[in-house]
């Protein structure tokens, strides 16, 4: 059994890094509309699978399966996941500051 305090730390961190990156998509949604600027596109598909990366532990987590339940394998599965949506969103925001003139 997982410590209380230890969960509801991962719970809020996890809704924190998803509100934080839904909030900045919305506001990179924002300024395209008001710039028209390309790169902010990128930006909004950066942030958005960032916070979508985020989400994916705490749905699993609350709704599909504990983490004590999983075996390894679906657990390095489930965090490779995350790891590649983050790093993915990571490229696209990296993409929007650089890639795009």
């Amino acid at each position: 059994m997982v410590n209380g305090t230890i969960f509801w730390a991962f719970v809020l961190t996890n809704v924190f890094v998803f509100l934080i990156g839904t909030i900045l998509a919305y506001l990179s949604y924002r300024a395209s509309q008001r710039v028209g600027g390309g790169s902010f596109r990128y930006a909004i598909l950066g942030f958005g699978l960032i916070a979508f990366g985020s989400l994916i532990d705490l749905v699993y987590e609350l709704f599909v399966k504990r983490t004590q339940e999983l075996d390894a394998t679906e657990i390095l599965a489930l965090h490779t996941s995350d790891s590649a949506l983050v790093g993915l969103g990571l490229v696209f925001l990296f993409y929007s500051l650089v890639g795009t003139r």
